[in-house]
């Protein structure tokens, strides 16, 4: 008998594959502000971000090419917002 609550293993991968944080992606941080992936370092334990902005007419997360601002933060603290192929740079 199936179980119908547990996905294939085929769905699960994809699903665990696109929960991870890649370089690109947008991430949220704790305080609401927008982050552009550039870096993933120390085994995905560490993030450098780069400052970004989400558009008010298409609501797309738009990298900052003005005043950028950089930092790093730990992998939990982020959450995932869009993935890389809807980010503009």
């Amino acid at each position: 008998m199936r179980d119908d609550s547990t996905p294939p293993q085929g769905q699960e991968q994809e699903a665990a594959y696109a929960a991870l944080i890649k370089v690109g992606d947008a991430v949220e941080t704790p305080d609401g502000a927008l982050w552009i992936v550039q870096q993933v370092k120390a085994d995905g334990d560490i993030l450098a971000l780069a400052s970004a902005t989400r558009a008010s007419e298409s609501g797309l997360v738009i990298a900052d090419v003005i005043d950028v601002v950089r930092t790093q933060i730990p992998t939990e603290l982020a959450r995932k917002v869009a993935d890389a192929r809807q980010v503009r740079r």
